[in-house]
């Protein structure tokens, strides 16, 4: 889980500005390339890769404390 988070980490940025709205993540289409994708709806069934989809900034930096432990 440690490499998601750093590559949650990379789109970090992005994912902030649109967590400031609605629920938002990391997804990963079928040619590989990753986006953040916002206005994501609870309980839904994606096409594309799900990377992680967090509720809010707090969400997000709660994550990255649980797998982003420095002390490792």
């Amino acid at each position: 889980m440690m490499e998601v988070a750093r590559l949650i980490q990379t789109f970090d940025v992005q994912l902030r500005k649109e967590l400031l709205h609605s629920r938002s993540g990391l997804f990963r289409n079928s040619q590989g390339e990753l986006y953040v994708r916002s206005n994501i709806p609870l309980g839904q069934r994606y096409a594309e890769e799900v990377v992680g989809i967090f509720a809010d900034s707090a969400d997000l930096d709660f994550f990255y404390k649980v797998y982003l432990k420095e002390d490792v």
